[in-house]
C-alpha cells in the first residue's frame, strides 16, 4: 500500500510540473511598439519635404535595446527614402544641428518618445513628439494592445501641436 501511495504521489507531482500550454509564446517586444509609434507620429511629417528622419533612440526608454535593435528601426524607416539617423535633440544641439531653443538647422523631423504607461492588463500607450522645432511640433498619444502576440495600434490621438 505504501508503494502504491508513493507511486501515485510521484506521478501527481511529475504531472503537475508539466506546463499544459506548451504553445505559449513570448510577449511581443516593446521595440516593435516603438517602431509602430514612431511610424504613426511620422504620418503628419510626410507632408513636409525634409531630407532626414531622426529617431531619438538615446532616451531612457531605449536603454535595453541593442545595436541590432536600433539598426532594425533605422532600416524600417528607410522605406521613406530619407536619410535616417539616431540622435536626441540634445545631441543635435551639441553638434550644432539644432539651436538652444530646439530649432533644427537641417531639413529634418525628430521622432521622440516622452512617456510609456500601461493602460490595462494587455495594453500600453506611448506619448511622443514629431519635432521640427518649437513652432513645428506635434504631440501624440498612441494606444496599443497585444493582438495575436503582436502590438496593434488601437488609437492615435493628436494631443497638441505648434
Amino acid at each position: 500500500m505504501k508503494l502504491l501511495v508513493s507511486l501515485l504521489t510521484t506521478l501527481s507531482i511529475t504531472l503537475s510540473s508539466i506546463p499544459f500550454n506548451l504553445s505559449r509564446q513570448n510577449p511581443p517586444r516593446l521595440l516593435d511598439a516603438f517602431i509602430l509609434a514612431y511610424d504613426a507620429m511620422y504620418i503628419d511629417a510626410r507632408a513636409y519635404e525634409t531630407d532626414y528622419i531622426i529617431l531619438d533612440m538615446e532616451s531612457f526608454y531605449f536603454k535595453d535595446t541593442t545595436h541590432e535593435d536600433r539598426e532594425k528601426m533605422i532600416e524600417y524607416f528607410r522605406k521613406y527614402d530619407k536619410t535616417v539617423l539616431n540622435a536626441s535633440l540634445f545631441k543635435l544641439q551639441q553638434i550644432g544641428l539644432a539651436d538652444k531653443l530646439g530649432g533644427l538647422k537641417i531639413s529634418a523631423r525628430v521622432l521622440m518618445i516622452t512617456n510609456i504607461q500601461s493602460n490595462d492588463s494587455q495594453g500600453i500607450f506611448i506619448e511622443g513628439y514629431n519635432w521640427g522645432g518649437s513652432l513645428a511640433a506635434s504631440y501624440y498619444r498612441i494606444h496599443f494592445k497585444v493582438v495575436d502576440n503582436n502590438w496593434k495600434i488601437i488609437k492615435v490621438e493628436l494631443l497638441g501641436f505648434s
